[in-house]
C-alpha cells in the first residue's frame, strides 16, 4: 500500500504533484486542473466517490482541502483505529498540516511532520500524548511484535497518562529485557510507578494499569481489565514432533491443552519449532498459518551435534538417531529455557521455551527473516524470490545456524482458502475478521455485485477473480479450490452470511468429492451478517420466538419438499423468513407460500418485504399477511412473516419471547384467533364450506364420538387418535368414514388439522393438547376444561330452516342444551316446527 494525495482546487494540485515525489506518493487531482499537475492522475468522481476508492488502497491519505470538507468526507469511511488508513488533511500552501486520524498506530503524526518539512509548514499535532512528550501507549513493543490485549482499557489508561493520574505498571520477572524496554519508553512520565507484583495493581492508589505478561492472568485480569493496558509479547516458542498425516486440528488441541495447562498465554506463541524431518507436514504448516505465525525448521545436523541426554527420552532417538524433536527444536529458536518439557499426545507431542531476553531469534512477529518468498509468476507457475529482510535496525538478526529453515506466514504455500461473509452491504457490518482476511488475500474473488460492494476494501496488488453471472456456483468453488492449492491465499466472498444459501455448501461439496482430509488446502470461514438479520434489525424484534428461513426457490429443492416444510412451520407458529421469494421465471412460488401461511395465521399478521437492506437503495414494506402482494418482491428481497403473537409499532414489528399472555400482544391478535380470557366476541362465527374442514378428535370415548358425530353431520374430515374407541366410532373407521390412528396422542399429530377436539379421559393429555395447539396456532376444543381451549362448540338446535345455538362459553353445558331445547320446544309450538338436535 502507498500514499495517496488527493487534491480539490488548483493551487492544491500543484501542491500534490510536488509532494508526490517526495513521499513516494500517488497524486490525484480534479481532471479540470490535469495541466496543472503533469505527473498526476485525473479523477472525474466526485470527491466523496474517489476518497472512498482510495480508503483500502492506501495506508495514508493526504487530503490537500479546507478540514471540513475532509473531515465531512471521511466520517462515512471510519471504521476502527486499528484497519482505517492515516488520514492527514493540509491546506493549499502546506502552510498547516492536520493528522486527522491515525496519529499514532496508523502513522499520521510521522506523516504530518515529513510533510511539514517538506513545505516548510507546521505539524499541528493535537495527540495529547505528543504534545506533552509522553510515549503512546499503543506503540510501546509494537517492533518486537507485542500485542494489546482486545479487550484492554487503552483510552482510559491513555486519558489517565496524560492527565497526571498515577498509573501502576507490572513486567512478568522472567522478562528482564522487557521491563527494561518499558523503564526505558515510560522514562519521561512521573506519574508511572512500578510495581513488584501485578496484585499490587489492585491498589486503589492506581488509577490505571501496564502489565507486560506471557501467564494467564484471567481472575486478576477480570478485576484490573477495566482500568488496565495488557501487553502480550511473543516470547513463546512451542516446539512440536509428530507422526505423518496428523490433522491441524489435533496438533492445535494439543497445543492449546499444553499451554492452558501450564497455566500460559496463547496469544503470547511467537514461533512454532519442528525438525527437518518434518518440514513438509502439511498439519504443522496448517497450524502456523491458523496461527498468523512463522515455523522454523531446524536442520538434522544441528539437531544432531546436541546431547541426547539434556532432554526427554524420545522416539526420534530410537528411529533417526536424533535427540528428540519437540524440546531440542524449541530450545534452540527460542535460545532461553524450556518452560513445558515434553508433553506426549497420541499423535504429537509439544514442548514450550521462553525466547533469551524476551525475543526471538532470528524471527519477527508475523513472518520471518532472510527466508525464501514463495508464490507464483503470471503463468501460475511456482517461482521463489528473496524474501525482503525488514529487521528493526536496532535489532539485527542474530543467525544462529546458517542451515535452519524458517517457513513463514503468510508467505508459504500451504495454501489457504477464506470464505469470507461480507455482509448485507453496508461497510460498516463488515466485521474485523472479515476485514483481516480480505487484506490478507492474494486473491479475492465472487460473483460480481459482491464484488462490487468489496471494491473499497481491496488493494492495488490484490488479484480479483470476478464471476459474471450467478448459476455456476459448483465450477467457482472448484476455481478457488484449486487457486489455493496451488499455494496462494484466497478470499472467495458472498453477501450475508457465506453459510446460509451461499456458497460455503459447494466449497464443502467439492472438498467432500475429491476426498479432502482437512489441511489441503486450509479452509476457513469468516461469518457475517445475513441479510434476514439486517432485515430483522431495521425492524426492531421481529426474530425473538423461535424462528426459521425458509427458501422458496425450486431450483435445487423439488416445490414438494418446500411445501412440506412450509406447511410444518406454518402449523408450529414459527416466525418465517422467505429467500429468494420471486424472479422472473418462479413467479408463483410466494404467493403459495401466502396462502399456506393464512390458513394458520391471523390476517393481522406482520409481514415485510426487505430489499437490498443496508444499501443505498434500501426498500422495506411493512404490511399485514392479508395484504401481503407477491409484486413486491424480487431476488433481492426477503420477506419475514410473523408468528400469531408478532406485532406492528408504527414502522416497527416485533415478536414477544414467549406465549404469556400481555394486553399489548393481546390487543393485536386476531379475531380469528381469540384468548380464553378474552371477553368473548359479540357475534358467533360461522363456520362455511365444512366439507374441506380438516379435524382431529383426540379420545375414543362417549365425549369423543359425540365430538365426531357433529363432525360428520356438517362433512368434515376426521381424523381419530386413540388406543380404543367406541362401537359407533369403530363402526365409522371400518366403513370409511374416518380415519382411526389406533394409538395414544403424540406431539404433531396436530399437523394439517384446522380444528382440534381434547376427549381424552386424562386430564393432563388434553392440557397438553390444548398447548400444542396454542403453539401451533390450531383452533382447540378441550372437553374437561373449556377455558383452555379457544372456542367451544354450542348446543345447536336445527329445524324448518331455523337454527338455534346457545353457548354458555363452555361453562355450563348441560344448561346451554336445557336452554336451547326450552326455545326449541316454544318455537316448535308457536310456528308448529316439530323436532330438534
Amino acid at each position: 500500500m502507498s500514499i495517496t494525495i488527493i487534491a480539490v482546487t488548483r493551487a492544491g494540485a500543484r501542491l500534490a504533484e510536488r509532494l508526490a515525489p517526495e513521499l513516494n506518493a500517488v497524486a490525484r487531482v480534479p481532471a479540470k486542473f490535469a495541466g496543472e499537475a503533469i505527473i498526476a492522475t485525473p479523477y472525474m468522481a466526485s470527491l466523496s466517490d474517489e476518497v472512498r476508492y482510495w480508503w483500502g488502497r492506501s495506508r495514508a491519505l493526504a487530503l490537500i482541502m479546507a478540514s471540513g470538507i475532509a473531515v465531512r468526507t471521511i466520517v462515512p469511511l471510519i471504521s476502527h483505529k486499528t484497519t482505517d488508513p492515516a488520514v492527514v488533511c493540509l491546506d493549499e500552501a502546506g502552510r498547516f498540516v492536520i493528522p486527522l486520524i491515525g496519529g499514532h498506530q496508523a502513522g499520521a503524526n510521522d506523516l504530518a511532520r515529513r510533510i511539514a518539512a517538506l513545505t516548510g509548514g507546521q505539524a499541528a499535532i493535537t495527540t495529547a500524548s505528543d504534545t506533552q512528550g509522553f510515549p503512546a501507549l499503543d506503540m510501546i513493543g509494537r517492533n518486537k511484535g507485542w500485542r494489546i490485549a482486545g479487550d484492554s482499557a487503552l483510552t482510559h489508561t491513555m486519558a489517565c497518562l496524560v492527565n497526571g493520574d498515577l498509573i501502576g505498571c507490572w513486567v512478568e520477572p522472567d522478562l528482564p529485557d522487557a521491563r527494561g524496554w518499558m523503564e526505558n519508553h515510560l522514562a519521561p512520565c512521573p506519574n508511572i510507578e512500578f510495581v513488584n507484583t501485578a496484585a499490587d495493581l489492585m491498589d486503589a492508589r492506581y488509577a490505571a494499569a501496564l502489565l507486560v505478561t506471557h501467564h494467564q492472568i484471567n481472575d486478576l485480569w477480570k478485576k484490573l481489565r477495566a482500568k488496565s493496558v495488557r501487553y502480550l509479547p511473543p516470547v513463546l516458542v512451542v516446539g512440536i514432533g509428530c507422526r505423518r498425516g496428523v490433522s491441524v486440528d489435533e496438533l492445535y488441541d494439543a497445543l492449546r491443552t499444553t499451554l492452558a495447562d501450564a497455566g500460559l498465554d496463547e496469544r503470547c506463541v511467537g514461533a512454532l519449532a519442528t525438525a527437518e524431518i518434518k518440514a513438509d507436514e502439511p498439519g504443522l504448516i496448517a497450524l502456523a498459518n491458523r496461527l498468523a505465525i512463522p515455523l522454523h525448521v531446524v536442520s538434522t545436523a544441528e539437531l544432531a551435534a546436541l546431547d541426547a541426554t539434556k532432554f526427554s527420552r524420545s522416539a526420534a532417538t530410537v528411529h533417526f538417531d536424533l535427540p528428540g524433536v519437540a524440546e531440542p527444536c524449541a530450545v534452540i529458536v527460542s535460545g532461553g529455557p524450556l518452560l513445558v518439557p515434553k508433553r506426549a499426545f497420541p499423535r504429537c507431542t509439544i514442548a514450550t521455551t521462553l525466547a533469551e531476553h524476551g525475543t526471538l531469534r532470528g524471527t519477527r512477529h508475523m513472518g520471518a527473516h532472510g527466508s525464501t518468498r514463495i508464490g507464483t509468476d503470471s503463468h501460475g507457475s511456482i517461482v521463489s524470490h528473496p524474501a525482503p529482510n525488514r529487521e528493526h535496525p536496532s535489532h539485527p538478526r542474530q543467525s544462529v545456524v546458517p542451515s535452519r529453515q524458517t517457513i513463514p506466514y503468510p508467505d508459504q504455500p500451504s495454501g489457504v482458502l477464506t470464505l469470507v461473509s461480507i455482509g448485507p452491504g453496508d461497510p460498516q457490518h463488515l466485521t474485523f475478521a472479515a476485514r483481516e482476511a480480505l487484506r490478507r488475500a492474494e486473491i479475492v474473488a465472487g460473483y460480481r455485485v459482491y464484488i462490487d460492494l468489496a471494491l473499497p476494501l481491496l488493494q492495488p496488488h490484490q488479484e480479483v477473480l470476478v464471476t459474471p453471472a450467478m448459476g455456476d456456483e459448483a465450477g467457482r468453488a472448484r476455481h478457488a479450490i484449486e487457486l489455493a492449492r496451488a499455494g496462494r491465499r484466497v478470499a472467495l466472498i458472498s453477501s450475508g452470511d457465506i453459510g446460509i444459501y451461499a456458497m460455503a455448501a459447494p466449497v464443502f461439496e467439492a472438498l467432500r468429492d475429491d476426498g479432502w482430509t482437512g489441511d489441503d488446502p486450509v479452509v476457513e470461514v469468516i461469518p457475517g451478517i445475513s441479510a434476514f438479520q439486517a432485515l430483522a434489525a431495521r425492524l426492531g424484534a421481529p426474530v425473538s420466538h423461535d424462528f426459521c428461513v425458509i427458501s422458496l426457490s425450486d431450483l435445487l429443492t423439488p416445490w414438494e419438499v418446500i411445501e412440506r416444510r412450509l406447511r410444518a412451520v406454518a402449523q408450529a407458529d414459527f416466525v418465517v423468513t422467505l429467500y429468494n421469494p420471486r424472479s422472473r421465471g418462479r413467479d408463483w412460488q410466494l404467493d403459495a407460500a401466502l396462502r399456506i401461511l393464512r390458513t394458520h395465521r391471523p390476517p393481522t399478521t406482520p409481514v415485510a418485504f426487505g430489499r437490498n437492506v443496508s444499501r443505498a437503495d434500501e426498500h422495506v414494506i411493512l404490511t399485514t399477511l392479508a395484504a401481503a402482494d407477491p409484486l413486491d418482491a424480487d431476488m433481492f428481497t426477503v420477506v419475514l412473516v410473523g408468528n400469531s403473537q408478532s406485532y406492528m409499532l408504527g414502522e416497527r414489528m416485533a415478536t414477544p419471547r414467549g406465549y404469556t399472555a400481555r394486553a399489548q400482544s393481546e390487543a393485536n391478535r386476531s379475531e380469528a384467533f381469540p384468548a380464553s380470557n378474552q371477553t368473548p366476541r359479540e357475534y358467533p362465527i360461522v363456520l362455511t364450506d365444512t366439507s374441506r374442514l380438516s379435524a382431529i378428535v383426540i379420545g375414543g370415548g362417549a365425549v369423543g364420538e359425540r365430538k365426531v358425530r357433529g363432525l360428520l353431520e356438517v362433512g368434515a374430515s376426521v381424523r381419530l387418535v386413540s388406543p380404543t374407541a367406541t362401537p359407533q366410532l369403530a363402526a365409522w373407521a371400518e366403513a370409511g368414514r374416518i380415519t382411526w390412528d389406533q394409538r395414544a396422542y403424540t406431539q404433531g399429530d396436530l399437523a394439517g388439522a384446522l380444528l382440534a377436539f381434547a376427549a381424552t379421559s386424562d386430564r393432563s393429555v388434553n392440557a397438553r393438547i390444548a398447548r400444542d395447539a396454542a403453539v401451533a396456532g390450531i383452533l382447540c376444543n378441550v372437553a374437561d376444561a373449556p377455558g383452555e381451549g379457544r372456542f367451544h362448540v354450542p348446543a345447536v338446535h336445527r329445524s324448518g330452516g331455523v337454527t338455534i345455538a346457545v353457548s354458555s362459553g363452555g361453562a355450563a353445558p348441560a344448561r346451554a342444551a336445557a336452554l336451547r331445547d326450552a326455545i326449541a320446544q316454544w318455537l316448535g309450538q308457536s310456528l308448529n316446527v316439530e323436532g330438534h338436535r
